[in-house]
């Protein structure tokens, strides 16, 4: 059964405000981090990152690592260019808001109000109660959580069919809740926005957003546009195997298409240290800025107005960013408006999320003046291994290397069941039918008890035409998991009571 990313971060380590008597100097935590990276990236098979720390408003390291073009041997440096998923987001809040400011949008006003080339579809629900603020902060009960993106050979839809359901698979965005009674992550609510921009200036997103928002911040090298002078800054895309696939592009720009580089990002991250001493933008006042960062109470205290609101447990800690994910590639962007402090990270690989990761913990331990230790630490996945045996040997000897590994090297690699599952659709995706069922066939008998593995499997034998074994293997996921849904329509459309 594939899994959805959920782009926000779960903060799992605490710091304190202890970062002037930390007991590792400025000096020395960026000499460790500068030394740690490069294990990382080859350790997860990614092959580029790059990295910005804020401290205190002043940037303490900004750096590129590892390589942007494996075959040509480029490297990554600060001008290389990255995806950064649904950190896109964030930014095109800022267009919105210059709207509000202006007093062109209003934001607690219908988003129908702005709307002329598409409106909400029919439901049982008040379209007015849809609003801009609910829309920025994902409280409007809206459907589709994100966007996959679309290959350069593809003719992209406009926003109006995006909306209506040409999107590569997510379906039309609607109303499927009340709006403003809980949150609910919607890609679909920013592509709205987009809209929206487009319908009060009378000009394309990624052109106002160009003038009126990336320019005068100085972020001359990023753009929601890509163009010919986008593409030659910008890196390859790989696989969370290390393996170059197509440079994706989106329709839905507000929600996933902004392409930008560390040294203009970290403009970015600076200008949301609305409190700094150093504090020069001009594009919104801080107090609009304060207002994008402050938790709507719609949220239950996790989102503001573009902005994820992390609060950490156990202190008076609240961190404000995003997350961003992409096919080949992971982003993440966090500071701390209150000391002036932040973190950004974005890699060009599909395993990043175990890079940046282990980043942002050693950056949290090293705030907290604690020496970082094995929390901070994530396994490379067992899955590296089984497709570079599969790549020698071919699928006969996976079995016994894989519980051989499992069995006299448990600490050294991550075992667990979504790290073959991942392989396995990995294979399925490129139609290696025998490679993905071998692999699933693996992780059936590694975890016998786990109903989506048996979903997996019987996904990959009904591809392979292999419907009585698909079948009994459906069955077993639903023994083990009656709610299993995925298991019953596939069931039933096989004609199985």
């Amino acid at each position: 059964m594939k899994r959805h990313l959920i782009f926000t971060i779960f903060i799992l380590f605490t710091f304190s405000l202890s970062a002037q008597n930390d007991s590792m100097g400025i000096k020395q935590f960026v000499i460790k981090i500068d030394e740690r990276i490069p294990q990382l990236l080859e350790d997860f098979l990614v092959p580029g990152a790059v990295i910005g720390i804020i401290e205190n408003g002043k940037i303490i390291l900004q750096k590129g690592y590892g390589f942007s073009d494996i075959e040509k041997g480029i490297k990554v440096s600060t001008k290389t260019g990255f995806n950064i998923g649904s950190i896109s987001k964030t930014v095109a809040a800022w267009g919105i808001m210059k709207l509000v400011q202006e007093g062109k949008i209003d934001l607690d006003a219908p988003a129908e109000k702005y709307l002329t080339r598409w409106h909400l579809p029919k439901s049982d629900f008040d379209s007015n109660k849809v609003t801009i603020r609910r829309l920025l902060s994902h409280t409007a009960g809206l459907s589709l959580h994100g966007y996959p993106g679309w290959s350069p050979n593809d003719e992209l839809p406009t926003i109006e069919e995006s909306l209506n359901g040409i999107n590569n698979g997510p379906g039309r965005v609607e109303i499927i809740m009340e709006p403003g009674t809980m949150w609910k992550y919607s890609g679909g609510g920013f592509t709205i926005l987009q809209l929206i921009i487009e319908e009060v200036t009378g000009k394309k997103f990624e052109d106002y957003m160009q003038t009126e928002i990336l320019n005068p911040l100085g972020m001359t090298n990023s753009s929601y546009k890509i163009d010919e002078s986008i593409l030659n800054l910008s890196s390859n895309e790989y696989n969370g195997f290390g393996e170059q696939i197509d440079f994706e592009l989106f329709t839905a720009k507000a929600a996933a298409g902004l392409h930008t580089t560390i040294e203009d990002f970290t403009i970015f991250a600076q200008a949301s240290l609305y409190k700094s001493e150093n504090y020069n933008q001009q594009v919104l006042s801080t107090a609009y800025v304060e207002q994008m960062m402050m938790p709507e109470p719609e949220s239950k205290g996790i989102y503001g107005l573009g902005y994820q609101v992390e609060s950490i447990p156990n202190t008076d800690i609240i961190l404000k960013g995003h997350g961003g994910a992409n096919d080949g590639w992971q982003a993440l962007f966090m500071v701390n408006d209150i000391t002036n402090d932040g973190c950004i990270m974005f890699t060009n690989g599909g395993a990043g999320y175990n890079i940046y990761s282990q980043i942002f913990c050693e950056w949290m331990q090293w705030k907290k003046g604690e020496p970082s230790n094995d929390n901070c630490k994530r396994a490379p996945s067992i899955a590296n291994q089984i497709k570079h045996i599969i790549d020698v040997e071919g699928i006969d000897s996976i079995n016994s290397n894989y519980f051989e590994l499992k069995k006299n090297e448990l600490d050294k690699y991550n075992f667990s069941e979504e790290q073959l599952n991942a392989l396995g659709y990995f294979y399925l995706k490129n139609d290696e039918i025998q490679n993905s069922i071998a692999v699933f066939k693996l992780n059936v008998e590694a975890f016998k008890n786990s109903f989506n593995v048996y979903d997996s499997y019987g996904e990959a034998l009904l591809k392979g035409g292999f419907k009585t074994e698909a079948i009994e293997n459906y069955k077993k996921s639903l023994e083990l998991n009656p709610e299993n849904e995925n298991a019953l329509q596939v069931l039933k459309k096989l004609g199985v009571n």
